[in-house]
């Protein structure tokens, strides 16, 4: 199923193409008892058939080119059993070939619904989704590819389907992602692994409070977006998207007990997003460059936290067959909801390179340095974070495996907690996480990851010497 312009001229000749695959399956006949009466000349005398012949007939007759003859036998047979999706399939093509898209991919629809059987069902969502395809509803074709794949016969069929989905995705202006996770934490509100506040090695401030320290319990959360392509061409793209991203927060019952000063909304928090975003090709070989703008709110434990609008700019360079390396500048400016001295002002630099080896493999490499102004001497600071991430092409049983590292410092030079830290708090952090996404246990094309990550983080300040270790369920697109 190549679904392009050259190959799908008309709705006409895709259904005659889809009904090739089923014919041979299903003409052999189900209920032989009801005689289907039909005339494609509503002038000729009417013919009585049984079930099994109509059902013959109306393969010859699609076989033949003769899409009205079909279009009276699926009716009678309609008649004959409103839930055969055989019939429902027949409709489907006989008005595939006489011009009606619309009224065929919902035949289509029908058949699916009726499906009885796997290869049933696969035929009839891909019908459907050239059908929808035919219709230029490139959003709906990818629903019914998606329910094509739930109920390919094979491999080979889903991974074209899978190629299909992805020159759909290309062609339509609208997309639309969601990601969730669901994973047991040991730190869920980055609380101290220690009772005791201690600066430089003393005793300053005395005993952390309950909700201070680590607290174990579940993180779910919901990553969505909208994009939608303004405007593109072979070298260019704008578009608009926006991002909603959700966290909640379920405590243990040792937690609550460690803190039942707090409850699981203190520790939930939301984030929104509005950008507009344009990228083009460069005069260099396989180079891109980009630029958005973008404002949103974030939400921190029921309450409005800081509303923001960001500015980011980069470009990325091609470096041979195999490698590529990007370099990406933002500011974001956010104002507090809370008070006017919380206010700040962030300014980051990001490189990164990426190499694919000739076995499959893909390396990435990335450092991020950011500065912090606010007139909030304990939020200004400076950052640096290395990170690298190794993906495996070759699949290890049933998982696709990938790994990574995270090394982290920064400084805030003016901390106070609640005495000025002498020469300022300094936070060192190491972070590995293993990802195994399991590609054969699929619906629809999603299929679940496991994603294991722990980590430790340093300071001179024992209130932000933390350490973790997660377990994170999740669902992605195989494609």
């Amino acid at each position: 199923m190549a679904l392009t312009s050259n190959t799908i001229a008309k709705a006409g000749a895709l259904a005659a193409l889809a009904f090739s695959v089923l014919a041979p399956v299903v003409a052999g006949g189900q209920n032989t008892a009801a005689p289907v009466q039909t005339a494609a000349d509503p002038n000729a005398p009417a013919v009585e058939l049984t079930l099994p012949q109509a059902r013959q007939l109306a393969v010859k007759a699609l076989k033949a080119g003769r899409p009205k003859l079909a279009y009276h036998l699926a009716d009678g047979l309609l008649k004959a059993d409103p839930k055969s999706s055989f019939a429902h399939f027949t409709m489907a093509n006989a008005q595939g070939l006489l011009g009606q898209a619309a009224a065929a991919r919902k035949s289509a629809a029908r058949a699916y619904r009726y499906g009885d059987s796997k290869l049933h069902r696969f035929e009839a969502a891909e019908l459907a989704a050239r059908l929808s395809y035919a219709e230029e509803r490139p959003t709906l074709t990818q629903l019914w590819l998606r329910r094509a794949v739930q109920n390919a016969p094979n491999e080979q069929v889903e991974q074209q389907l899978g190629r299909d989905y992805g020159q759909v995705r290309a062609q339509n202006p609208f997309s639309f992602s969601i990601r969730t996770s669901l994973r047991p934490s040991s730190n869920v509100n980055g609380g101290s692994n220690t009772a005791v506040q201690v600066i430089d090695g003393l005793p300053f401030t005395g005993q952390l409070s309950g909700s201070a320290q680590a607290l174990s319990g579940t993180i779910g959360t919901l990553d969505t977006s909208l994009r939608y392509r303004l405007r593109g061409t072979k070298k260019s793209r704008t578009e608009v998207a926006a991002r909603l991203f959700v966290k909640r927060v379920a405590l243990t019952n040792s937690a609550e007990e460690q803190a039942p000063d707090v409850s699981d909304s203190d520790f939930g928090s939301t984030f929104a997003e509005v950008r507009l975003n344009h990228s083009f090709a460069t005069s260099e070989k396989g180079g891109a460059a980009r630029l958005g703008l973008g404002a949103g709110q974030f939400w921190f434990g029921d309450e409005r936290s800081y509303h923001f609008v960001n500015l980011n700019v980069g470009h990325s360079w091609r470096i041979g067959a195999r490698s590529s390396l990007s370099l990406d500048a933002s500011y974001e400016n956010r104002s507090s909801d809370r008070a006017a001295f919380l206010d700040s002002e962030y300014l980051s630099v990001v490189g990164g390179y990426r190499h694919a080896r000739t076995n499959g493999d893909q390396l990435s490499l990335s450092l991020s340095l950011r500065e912090t102004r606010s007139d909030f001497s304990n939020a200004r600071n400076t950052a640096a974070t290395l990170s690298a991430n190794y993906d495996f092409a070759k699949q290890v049983g049933p998982a696709k495996i990938s790994t990574g590292v995270v090394v982290g410092y920064s400084d805030f030079p003016d901390y106070i907690a609640p005495i000025r830290v002498p020469g300022g708090r300094q936070d060192r952090s190491l972070y590995a996480n293993v990802n195994f996404f399991f590609p054969d246990v699929d619906y629809a094309g999603f299929a679940p990851n496991l994603r294991v990550t722990a980590g430790r983080k340093f300071s001179n300040v024992s209130r932000f010497e933390t350490e973790e270790l997660s377990v994170s369920l999740g669902i992605q697109s195989k494609f």
